[in-house]
């Protein structure tokens, strides 16, 4: 009889003896990291993102919709910051790139969730 068999079979014992054991402290380690990220997670989502900080609303009795807001307009804002700005557009058209619509043609593009480029209202 050969030593190989013997050795691979003792081997094989080896790894289904110790099995449970290795799989229970893998299994502690995934609850653990999951634990950390959903930690990790529930942090970020609590604290305010820098680019998502809301532009001051319009103040009491301002058209919102008026030129001077028009000018606090910045590409890659979000559409809730523009809402702030703006108000409600009167008409969205949309696709891959989505327009919003406001009386007097003024009108405000995002590609993507972000302000792309905007045309002020005519007077």
């Amino acid at each position: 009889m050969t030593k190989t068999p013997v050795i691979a079979g003792l081997f094989a014992m080896f790894l289904a003896a110790n099995a449970p054991a290795q799989d229970s402290e893998r299994i502690t380690a995934l609850e653990k990291e999951v634990q950390e990220l959903k930690l990790r997670l529930s942090r970020l989502e609590a604290s305010p993102d820098a680019s998502e900080k809301k532009p001051p609303p319009a103040a009491p009795g301002e058209d919102v919709a008026s030129l001077s807001n028009w000018k606090k307009l910045k590409t890659d804002m979000t559409t809730s910051q523009v809402r702030t700005i703006l108000g409600e557009p009167i008409r969205i058209e949309g696709g891959a790139f989505v327009s919003w619509h406001y009386k007097n043609g003024g009108q405000v593009r995002f590609i993507t969730g972000r302000v792309e480029r905007w045309s002020e209202p005519r007077k």
